[in-house]
């Protein structure tokens, strides 16, 4: 398997179709791992060179275990960039992974051909939030003791969406892992700070995606992140059955042409 090993000791997994095409750089959102772009593995290749990244704490990379945040995940992204010789790229994320797209560009903006930003937002938590998404991903997926699969189910159907066997990929990957081992990563997601007055030097194009069954990333939520960038954005809805958060991974069809689109448009 491939791997990059950071200073500090972490061993970063990565996903790589290869080829000479532009480097696009994708990362999973929370829970979720590096596979979650399969789809447009499949799709953007061998146009595209599709580097997917598993963050601290899921998929196949290995960590300290140490905490973490946000810009020790975006300078992850950098040393994969940097492992494999890549110079401008474009960067993605859906919501963490989003997150994680937005501090890399933060970092080295000029390295940033364009952004590709789905269900992401750039502000903390309210107190609101941030007592919901404790009590749900910190004290009961990560830190409880009772069975994970009626919560596991809950989220799924939120989260992923889709059709069952859709669902089903990630029920038997939650069910089979250390549910303990995400705790930093929660962790990060709950106290990180907003970088909303920040993001106004990021000047690469960006493509913003959401489903309209999304009830948390809405139309709305999107169009002010889109307006908190310097550069020139494009906002998308993408509405059909069963369509919720994770977009990309249950109507690829969907999502697909508008990237390549957006991509052979840099």
């Amino acid at each position: 398997m491939p791997f990059v090993t950071t200073g500090d000791g972490a061993d970063v997994h990565y996903l790589d179709t290869g080829g000479d095409g532009p480097a696009v750089i994708l990362v999973h959102d929370i829970l979720l791992d590096a596979t979650q772009w399969r789809p447009q593995m499949a799709s953007l290749a061998p146009d595209y060179r599709v580097i997917t990244i598993d963050t601290r704490g899921h998929g196949e990379t290995r960590d300290p275990g140490t905490p973490f945040d946000y810009t020790r995940l975006a300078q992850d992204c950098w040393a994969v960039a940097d492992a494999l010789g890549l110079g401008a790229v474009v960067l993605g994320g859906l919501f963490h992974g989003g997150i994680v797209a937005l501090q890399a560009a933060r970092l080295a903006p000029a390295r940033v051909r364009g952004l590709l930003l789905i269900g992401t937002r750039a502000d903390a938590y309210n107190p609101e939030e941030y007592a919901g998404y404790k009590s749900i991903l910190l004290k009961q997926w990560v830190l409880g003791t009772e069975p994970l699969e009626p919560i596991a189910r809950l989220i799924a159907a939120q989260m992923i969406g889709g059709d069952t066997e859709q669902q089903r990929y990630w029920l038997d990957i939650w069910e089979r892992s250390d549910r303990k081992r995400l705790e930093q990563a929660i962790i990060a997601l709950l106290e990180r700070e907003g970088i909303e007055n920040d993001i106004a030097d990021i000047t690469a194009p960006a493509l913003l995606l959401h489903g309209a069954g999304d009830v948390v990333h809405t139309e709305a939520r999107m169009r002010k992140l889109a307006g908190q960038l310097g550069g020139s954005t494009r906002v998308e809805t993408i509405d059909a059955e069963r369509i919720t958060h994770t977009i990309t991974w249950t109507h690829p069809h969907l999502t697909d042409p508008l990237i390549r689109e957006f991509l052979d448009a840099l």
